[in-house]
Formats: structure tokens, sequence, C-alpha cells
């Protein structure tokens, strides 16, 4: 059954639109009715819009003169026209966004402004509807394209590289990168602006041939005093980071957010974490992976320090919080809706749950897992900080060289929501996932010491073997897990439509290689909106890694999905009507298979007048109208003279047998057909 919607209150809109000092509500009202100051205010075309249906609102703000787009501000992408778009459209289509203002600024600005936002709710304003308002377009009765890109982040940790350390590796050329020759030309040109290009290259060639071989460039890349490094990050929306390392050279990275090492926790969770609660709430699965080097911050980003204050919380407890809250909410207005989480580990090919009765040594597998055999559930914050800290206190960990606190396996949080409208039995609930992984940082065994004290096969007893070589185990575990992502990251980019083609090429996606890419198949092969954080060490040692942790970034930034999506009911409605006809079609066949004819006897009651007395009387002398006599005459009958009786007889008769249940559900299907067709 579809939920019936009030009315947006059309005085509560007009009180949040407004802004600064001079142009709010408070100029708007005190201006006289119909004048000229109210008129040209924006609020007043804000007020206007909340009168019409979502639908209408949007058709009057897009078709609108000149004039009139400047007084409803809708060449702003981030007027208060747009604001209370997204308010109305959430209010009538039972979607959700953040009650607070200042957590609804913080949504519209990580989509960049008011009106990215409603692009990104309206094709989701059937979710949580049966029926609605058709488009009074054409073109909007057409299924159109959605594209969803894989956003990617780029976080740097402060810096622990000491002075000494610094000076040391600046004075030291064993670290230099030689430039490829069209970068040393640039540079040459760039400090010699006079310079022409075949004179730059010349004097470049020059110099790489004044001494012999290898030495000629490593003099060179002596003199241009580059080591590898990051050079420079660009914060903010779209930011970048240069970076100089062998092989590339100097390379910029772009991302569509990048925080540097004086970025809060408050900053990642407000641009990456807010809007996949949203997406969650409102039925779209979603996915938080972190990614990066042992030790570059993945751990405290997602979960925070060891005992963490309010301001250092991390994504994953702030994200759970938002979660539940939007929860409590979607309850209070009527919707029956259920929170489970899951908490497991990955370690190589076998994933252990962390929120068992204990902790358990048996693996278990990515069906039951991705089918909700170990989650629990959530109903208060209790819950939530129980199930939280009882997965902290079960994972791997360990201390190396790199990370005194480095997890030492793939920990993913697998949040489920289901939702269902009041009255809706018939209909199939809403469900949406919600990953957060934060993988295992991949390290080399050089500088983790990782390798520190194994023994070799034969000079010790087995056991004693195995125990030496658990960190260099758990390692190689991660490596082979991170290395079936990227093959993954690799065939989807392959899959990407290339110049003027339409479609990609139709090659296969190994998510089946590790268990690790088989849990988040979902996120990453199907249309969830999936967010890659890229965290980072800003020390010159570990450049080298650092760009290959970039390179993966930027190569989930190209990904896109692309989904066909209704922008009408009507397209819901004809495919459940044909759903319907398909189910009645086949239980008729089932019918005229099962029923048959029968011969049955069965007793018949009737009542029948058993009076004697005379209920008519011949006048044999009045004419009648067709000529003769005797005519007939019926006697009015007394009640006084009427006597009933019951007779009981048998009957034999033919009847059909062998498909009741059938025809009841065939009924059943017939009745939900009228009722969508209007017709009950």
């Amino acid at each position: 059954m579809a939920l019936v919607v009030p009315p947006v209150e059309p005085m509560r809109a007009v009180g949040n639109v407004g802004s600064g000092q001079d142009g709010g509500v408070a100029t708007f009202a005190r201006s006289p009715p119909w004048s000229h100051e109210c008129w040209c205010h924006p609020a007043f075309g804000s007020a206007l819009l909340a009168f019409l249906p979502i639908q209408e609102q949007l058709l009057c703000a897009l078709r609108l003169s000149s004039s009139l787009r400047e007084v409803f501000q809708v060449n702003d992408a981030d007027s208060d026209c747009w604001r209370v778009l997204c308010e109305n459209l959430c209010a009538e289509k039972l979607l959700w966004i953040p009650g607070a203002a200042r957590e609804r600024t913080l949504l519209a600005r990580s989509h960049g402004s008011w009106l990215a936002l409603f692009e990104d709710l309206w094709p989701l304003r059937h979710s949580f509807q049966l029926g609605g308002t058709a488009v009074a377009s054409s073109e909007s009765n057409a299924n159109h394209a959605e594209k969803f890109r894989l956003a990617t982040y780029c976080r740097f940790r402060p810096s622990r590289e000491t002075r000494s350390n610094t000076a040391a590796r600046l004075n030291s050329t064993s670290g230099s990168v030689t430039l490829p020759l069209h970068q040393r030309v640039a540079l040459l040109q760039q400090a010699q602006p006079n310079l022409s290009k075949g004179e730059a290259v010349q004097r470049v060639l020059a110099a790489v041939r004044s001494q012999d071989g290898r030495d000629g460039e490593e003099s060179f890349a002596a003199q241009s005093g580059f080591g590898a490094s990051v050079l420079s990050v660009t914060s903010g929306t779209n930011g970048s980071v240069l970076t100089v390392s062998p092989g590339c050279g100097l390379r910029s990275f772009q991302f569509g957010h990048v925080f540097d090492s004086k970025a809060t926790q408050e900053d990642i969770y407000s641009r990456c974490g807010v809007p996949l609660v949203m997406d969650l709430v409102n039925g779209v699965s979603g996915a938080l992976v972190l990614y990066g080097q042992t030790g570059s911050g993945k751990t405290h980003s997602m979960f925070g320090p060891a005992s963490p204050a309010e301001a250092d919380r991390g994504l994953a407890p702030r994200i759970s919080e938002a979660a539940l809250s939007a929860v409590a909410e979607r309850r209070a207005s009527g919707l029956d809706v259920q929170m489970r989480l899951s908490y497991v580990e990955v370690f190589g090919n076998e994933i252990y749950d962390l929120l068992g009765d204990e902790r358990s040594d048996n693996p278990t597998s990515t069906r039951q897992l991705l089918h909700g055999a170990f989650e629990v559930a959530i109903d208060s914050a209790g819950d939530l900080d129980a199930a939280l800290a009882l997965g902290e206190t079960r994972k791997r960990r360990a201390e190396t060289e790199m990370n005194e606190r480095s997890t030492r396996a793939h920990t993913l949080l697998v949040f489920r929501l289901v939702q269902r409208l009041p009255d809706s039995v018939d209909e199939p609930p809403v469900s949406s996932r919600l990953f957060l992984a934060d993988l295992g940082g991949s390290e080399r065994v050089t500088k983790s010491r990782a390798n520190e004290g194994a023994k070799c096969a034969g000079y010790a007893p087995w056991a004693e073997y195995y125990e030496s070589r658990r960190r260099l185990t758990e390692t190689n575990h991660i490596n082979q897990g991170l290395l079936a992502l990227k093959r993954c990251i690799h065939a989807l980019n392959e899959r990407q439509p290339s110049g003027g083609d339409q479609v990609g090429k139709a090659l296969p996606v190994p998510f089946r290689d590790s268990r690790l890419t088989a849990v988040l198949e979902p996120a990453l092969g199907g249309l969830a909106r999936a967010a890659i954080v890229v965290c980072c060490s800003p020390e010159a040692s570990h450049a080298e890694e650092t760009v290959q942790s970039l390179r993966f970034g930027e190569l989930c930034g190209r990904i896109e999905h692309i989904r066909a999506t209704r922008s009408d009911h009507s397209t819901e409605v004809a495919r459940v009507l044909k759903q319907i006809d398909d189910q009645v079609a086949e239980i008729e066949r089932q019918i005229r298979e099962k029923e048959r004819w029968e011969w049955r006897e069965r007793v018949r009651t009737d009542i029948v007048n058993t009076s004697t007395a005379a209920t008519a009387r011949l006048n044999s002398d009045e004419e009648m109208e067709l000529g003769g006599l005797g005519a007939v005459e019926i006697l009015p009958d007394s009640n006084s003279s009427t006597e009933h009786r019951e007779v009981e007889h048998r009957v034999w008769g033919q009847v059909l047998v062998g498909a009741e249940a059938e025809r009841e559900q065939l009924e059943a299907l017939l009745d939900r057909r009228r009722q969508l067709l209007g017709e009950a």
C-alpha cells in the first residue's frame, strides 16, 4: 500500500529561507503585501514553491523567465531556492537528510552545492513510495542514465621526520631522482625564460655527456636538488599532490578532495562520511575504503586513537552514531526500520567473525557474511558501543618498525538497514548496506622488519618455525589481498568506455581471487556509491610507497557505474502489472492441470407451501379480454391459511474440484491488479 504523505507546511518552509543581515524572512515580513520589495525578494519565491507538489516545484523553477529566475535565484546553485527544493523533496518523498541546519549545510558542501545535492536526491524519489505524481513533461517520462563515480579522497598525516633526518637526507645523493629529459628541459626553461627549447635540450644533453654514463646522470640529479619526496600538497576540493620519484620524475595527482596534515577528524567525516549516511538511510548501498601504506593513518582515520577524545573519534563511530540517530528519526516518522551490524576480519583467504560469543578460530564463508549470518541487532547507542568495543579488542595487532599499533588484517564493518513502509506487508522492504573497510597497510619487510627473527625450515621445530614467521605471514596475506584489489580496479577501468565507444570491453573482474575482493564485490562491482580514501605519509623516506598509493587512488577515480533509472512512477506500475499478469497466467495453467469435474450428491433444502386452501377462482360468466367466458381470478394470499414446511431432498450434480487453493490465489492477484489500476 502506498503511504499517504501530508502536504508540506508552507509557513514552516518559509521560516527556513533567507540568510544574511538584510536579506531574510524578517525583511520579507516587513514588506507590505504584494509590494515591489516583497515580490522581488528571494524568500517570496521560496514561499510560493512550498504550496506545490515537488515535481511541479521543479518544473516551475526550471521554466521561469529570465527575470523570475533572478527572483527565485534558480541560477545560483547554493541559493535558498535549491535548499527549499531539497527539503520539500525529502518531506514529500520520505527521503532523509540531517535535521540540524549545520549538518545539512555540511552535506550540501560535501556534494558541492544544494543543486548537486538535489540532483543526487531526485533519482531516489520513488524508493519509499509505490505511486506518485507524474512529471508533466515528455522528457521526464523517458528513462535516463545515471553515472556513479568512485569518489576519491587523499589524506596526509602529520610528518614524523625529525630535523636531523631531514638534514642527513638533503646532504646525501643516494636518494636523488633523475628526472626525465622533457622535465629537465622544462625546469631549465623555467629558470631561464629567454632560453629556447632547442637550446635547453642541447644544454641538458651536454651536461649528461660531460661525464660518462651513469656518473653524468647522478651528477645532474645532484645538481637538480631533487630527492624522492612529496613536493607540495594543495588541499581542498579538486586538490592535487605534486611528487617526485624514480621512474616518473615529477608527477601531479588529482583527487576529489585533498586533506593536508592539519585536517581534523571532523573535516574527514563531514566530507566523506555524511554523504554515505544519507545514501544508506535513503536505500542506496555504499562503501568507504581506506587504503595506504602501513603507518599512514588508516586505522586512526577509521577508528581514532586507542582512547579517543570527542574531537579525535574516527569515521566508524561517527558514521555509526549518525546512522543510529537517523534510524530513530525514521521510526518516529512511522517507518519500520531495522539496523544490523557485522564486524569481521579478513586474514588471507579466511574471514573471522569478531562479534561472536567468543573469538572463533574457525573461518566463515563470504556467502554467510553477505547473507547476514553474523549480524547483531543495533537498537540503541549502548548496543553500538558494545559491538564496536568488542570488535576492537579482538583484532589482530602487532608493533612493527613502521607502526606501533599495526592492524595485521583487513577489518570490515558492514551496516545493513531494512526499511518498510507502514501497512506494506505485500511490498518488499528497502534494504541497503554500508561497508567500512580499514584495509591492512602495504609494507616492505625491509622497512617494517617483519622478517626479523624468522627461522629457516629444518633448523628449528615446526611450531617454533611457524611462530617465528607469523609477522611475515601476516604481511604476505595483507599484500596478496591488496594486489587482488588492484587487479579488480584495473579490470574495472578496462571495462570503461573509451573514445567514442558507448560500452567498454567485456572483461571479467577477478573479484573471486581473494576473500577481500569477494566481500567488497557488492560495493565495487554493483551500483553502490563507493568512496576511496588514500592515506599517505609525507616523509621522503616513504615517497615511493606514497606515489604507489596515489596512483591507486587516481585509478579508482576513473571508474564510473552507469545505471538506467525511471523518472516516472508509471514505469514501476507497468512492471508490477506485468509481474501480476505472469503470475495469473501461471496460476491459470495450474488450475487447468489440477481441476476436474466430479459428480457429487448434496442435500438440498426447499421451503414449500402445504396449504390446501384455494388460491384461484373461476368466473365462468365473466368475459375475457381475448374473447370468451371463464376468466380466472387470483385470490390474495392469507397468512392465516398459509402453511410453509422445509423439505429436504438429495440431488446430484457436477462440480469443479482439485484447485481450490489456486483459485484463492487467483482472486487475490486480480484484486491487487484492480487496486493498481484504480478499479477497486
